[in-house]
């Protein structure tokens, strides 16, 4: 009996491993004829291999989906506008910005090119050579709002595609096929199952959510069909429109891949390593990639200023010098999206997470028990002080950036911690300041606060009160581009 057992799952396991087999061969068989056909729609292998350079105009109204001034909609609404150009062959990519928005003046750009790659900053009148260039990443979003690219690049990496299945939304009905790009998350891909061009996408971004991106209003460029309007969605939220105003196909884009000679050459910008600095006895600046936090070590626990993202390495780095005394506290600078994500960080530390009352939901949420985290309102001021040293929270908003800021101020030191107001660049000249840093200065006058050290959540530079003048009087340099 036991032997007619055993014969008999032997047999089930079998059929299983076949019907395994046939799915997996069915699901590719699927995937590879769906992109057969976007191929073709999208005019073809021979097209879609010709076509080596693509520039797009475009004007963008983003919504600033918790990253608005308030914790709550309606978000704040910023135009920009731009060109952006990539060449295949030659891994060139180049985009270039002006706009505003969040308290913040830009213009700017990018340029890809092997080892002749810059960030250009318009405002500042600077130029730095990007040591470490990455094609693959920078252009990365360009070709993910560009359903050609996007088709191309399918084509290029089918082998690691797969169908996802048959779905219909906003009308239509649709072949969805998944696959991964050099970089980033996987991507679905939604093709219309009649005419099959690409109207929507989707990927899932761990901490963020679901992000969306929608295309629409095609028109035929060299006999490849372009979008003329592309939406993003974030979590079901608008947060992206864009209106291509034109579009060429295999235009040179040798001159935007150059750096303008009016601007002045900064050092060279070089990965931001994860690092530990001392700012004062006890007070610890940890971070790389651009985003950093504070550490104030008390008598008997520590304090943490910031909750960007990567704040477990950061207390890694943080256990080397001050081994024993928790975290009792973290400061939430503010309610923007990128400014919570280390609460669960500090929750699992067993920390109190100080905020604002207008952003504790948003704490909440970014918590894993938010019902049952320990949150301390600052209405105003938040005094901390034993036998070690005198820190004070301060709320100094409203400004240009957020209705609340909290700051992190060290009066006997004089030093501060803040966020997205007076990030000094990590190498060249202070750039003249923008809105949100106007206030930041307005609000250190208006609460009496005397600073030496201004230290930030997005520079590894500490900033001086002179630097902080310095930006003050600059005018934005007036620079031509090409």
């Amino acid at each position: 009996m036991r032997f007619h057992s055993s014969l008999l799952m032997v047999a089930m396991l079998s059929a299983s491993l076949v019907c395994a087999e046939n799915l997996t061969e069915t699901n590719v068989e699927k995937a590879q004829s769906i992109i057969g056909k976007a191929v073709d729609a999208y005019g073809g292998d021979d097209k879609l291999a010709a076509m080596v350079t693509i520039v797009v105009e475009h004007e963008t109204l983003t919504y600033a989906v918790d990253q608005s001034r308030a914790a709550e909609p309606p978000w704040d609404r910023n135009p920009s506008s731009g060109v952006s150009a990539i060449d295949l062959d030659n891994n060139v990519f180049v985009t270039r910005n002006s706009g505003s928005g969040g308290g913040f003046e830009f213009d700017n750009g990018t340029i890809i090119n092997g080892s002749d790659s810059y960030q250009l900053n318009y405002r500042s009148g600077t130029v730095a050579n990007i040591a470490e260039p990455d094609f693959d990443t920078t252009s990365g979003p360009f070709i993910r709002v560009t359903p050609a690219l996007l088709v191309r690049t399918l084509k290029d990496r089918s082998q690691n595609a797969y169908y996802l299945g048959e779905v219909a939304a906003d009308g239509r009905t649709y072949d969805v096929v998944g696959f991964s790009m050099t970089v980033g998350p996987a991507i679905s891909l939604y093709f219309d199952s009649e005419d099959y061009l690409l109207h929507r996408s989707e990927r899932i971004f761990a901490g963020v959510g679901l992000v969306e991106y929608r295309f629409d209003d095609y028109t035929k460029v060299d006999g490849i069909p372009f979008n003329r309007k592309f939406r993003l969605m974030l979590n079901g939220d608008h947060n992206m429109e864009r209106n291509n105003r034109s579009i060429q196909v295999n235009a040179p884009i040798t001159d935007l891949a150059v750096a303008d000679s009016g601007l002045e050459s900064i050092p060279a910008i070089v990965p931001d390593e994860l690092s530990r600095q001392q700012i004062a006895a006890g007070v610890y600046l940890i971070g790389g990639s651009g985003t950093y936090a504070m550490f104030i070590e008390m008598k008997d626990y520590v304090i943490a200023a910031g909750g960007t993202a990567g704040i477990p390495a950061r207390i890694e780095q943080l256990r080397e010098v001050v081994p024993d005394k928790p975290i009792k506290f973290g400061v939430m600078t503010h309610h923007h999206f990128d400014h919570v994500m280390g609460v669960s960080a500090y929750e699992a530390e067993g920390a109190a997470l100080i905020t604002a009352a207008a952003h504790e939901q948003k704490i909440r949420n970014a918590a894993e028990n938010g019902a049952d985290l320990n949150v301390k309102i600052v209405d105003d001021r938040m005094v901390f002080e034993d036998a070690s040293r005198k820190v004070e929270v301060i709320d100094i908003g409203p400004t240009a950036h957020t209705e609340h800021l909290l700051i992190t101020y060290l009066p006997d030191e004089g030093i501060l911690f803040e966020a997205d107001h007076f990030a000094m660049p990590r190498t060249g000249p202070v750039p003249p300041a923008v809105s949100s840093t106007k206030s930041f200065a307005a609000a250190l006058i208006e609460h009496d606060i005397e600073v030496e050290k201004i230290v930030s959540a997005h520079s590894p530079r500490v900033g001086t009160m002179e630097d902080l003048r310095a930006a003050l009087d600059k005018e934005a340099v007036k620079v031509s581009q090409q």
